[in-house]
């Protein structure tokens, strides 16, 4: 299995626009591994996680061609995650040719409030009517805690997050021959649901939120303590191997050291932080 992180950042990315904390200095000042854009990822070269606003740079920077995928798995409806006017293009009106079919897995409230933000780019369109889903060549599948859909040779169990459960948030378990994959991004604590699915997984690897620095609070997301916390979790339950790899990602600039202090701060914690643009395989 190959994981792309097309974008590593927070809702408002990294660097801020108009901010000088030492996060967001050492973006504008080293780039690399400083600048972030909205997370995404891919999963080969066919199934992407979150359609953001970020992708399209993210695909010309790194050699991605969008046009290759075929599944989407989608997290929740924020528009740090959701790009409608990404999506809206599929449709005929806007000239766009030869678009393939494209499989969708997501909530039903996530659907519902990605077809609310899509009918802001078009009056009437939506994804959960069947219309627009022709016209968009898009198939979704619905799904909620517990449940599972196969992309391709990929088996896709949805988990629930307590990020925003008016929004039917989820995370997700990528399984591809022997290997599996947890993407765990915009939640807070595991649930003791999650945990018992959990339970019937040993993870090749997991991509965790992280949005705030070491002792930073904030609403609905981990902080790196807590992130770091939650991993150890994964470990002393033996869901994820005791040689998986734990990659940290959706970092916001609050409290958040420069990339290179972060980086040892994750070491000493049995953890790795993501970079936009990085490739692992398993």
């Amino acid at each position: 299995m190959k994981i792309t992180f097309l974008g590593t950042a927070a809702a408002t990315a990294c660097p801020l626009v108009f901010c000088n904390c030492p996060m967001c200095a050492a973006g504008w000042k080293q780039k690399g591994k400083d600048f972030r854009r909205r997370a995404s990822a891919l999963i080969g070269e066919d199934l992407i996680i979150d359609l953001g606003p970020d992708v399209m740079t993210a695909a010309f920077d790194f050699g991605t061609d969008i046009r290759n995928i075929r599944y989407w798995l989608q997290t929740h409806a924020h528009s740090d995650h959701f790009d409608a006017g990404h999506l809206i293009t599929r449709w005929s009106e806007y000239a766009s040719e030869g678009i393939m079919p494209l499989d969708l897995a997501a909530s039903r409230e996530t659907i519902r409030h990605m077809s609310e933000r899509l009918s802001l780019e078009e009056p009437g369109a939506s994804l959960e009517k069947t219309e627009w889903l022709e016209r968009l060549k898009i198939r979704v599948h619905s799904v909620c805690h517990g449940e599972t859909v196969r992309f391709g040779n990929r088996r896709i169990t949805a988990v629930e997050s307590m990020h925003d459960p008016q929004d039917g948030s989820l995370l997700y378990v990528i399984e591809e021959g022997e290997k599996a994959f947890l993407y765990a991004t915009d939640t807070l604590s595991f649930t003791d649901k999650a945990m018992d699915l959990l339970k019937k997984f040993r993870l090749d690897a997991v991509a965790i939120d992280h949005t705030y620095g070491p002792g930073i609070n904030g609403g609905g997301h981990l902080n790196a303590d807590q992130a770091a916390e939650e991993i150890s979790r994964l470990r002393h339950e033996g869901i994820l191997k005791p040689e998986g790899h734990a990659y940290a990602t959706h970092l916001s600039h609050e409290g958040m050291p420069p990339h290179e202090k972060l980086t040892a701060f994750a070491q000493a914690h049995g953890y790795e932080i993501a970079w936009d643009g990085l490739a692992v395989s398993f």
